[in-house]
């Protein structure tokens, strides 16, 4: 192996472990954010967003948010059943990049807290006219 090729690969090692950890303080900013799939800032808007309880269980209420996205020809950037959420993209009037977080918590066995957020306030209402009237069977 080339000496050179061997420092270069070591000196890149250092600088990417130096860019991608935290030091000594905490933040909410990891890895996963580097590769763009941290929901921590879905998280935080939920105190902004829109809710609506549902008649369902947090299982039935995840797959049929999913299949409304599916059926609206949305794209689902991430989905994750066991920690209860769905990232999508691709509402209409949106570009394609801004994502809406929908959130799932458990009421009671048989009810779910649907959670919808975003970081754009039109993206939510948008995705709010697309699920909560086809999940509630309200729709028109």
């Amino acid at each position: 192996m080339n000496k050179n090729y061997l420092q270069s690969f070591i000196v890149a090692a250092l600088v990417s472990v130096c860019v991608l950890s935290p030091g000594c303080s905490s933040t909410k900013y990891n890895f996963k954010s580097v590769l763009g799939i941290n929901v921590a800032d879905l998280e935080e808007a939920k105190r902004t967003g829109m809710e609506k309880t549902v008649p369902l269980s947090r299982a039935d209420a995840f797959n049929k948010v999913r299949d409304i996205l599916v059926s609206n020809d949305l794209v689902i950037y991430q989905a994750d059943a066991r920690n209860g959420y769905i990232v999508a993209m691709g509402f209409p009037g949106q570009i394609n990049t801004t994502r809406v977080g929908i959130f799932f918590d458990n009421v009671s066995g048989s009810e779910t807290k649907i959670t919808l957020s975003s970081l754009s306030s039109m993206a939510l209402a948008t995705a709010g006219s697309i699920i909560f009237p086809a999940v509630t069977g309200q729709e028109q």
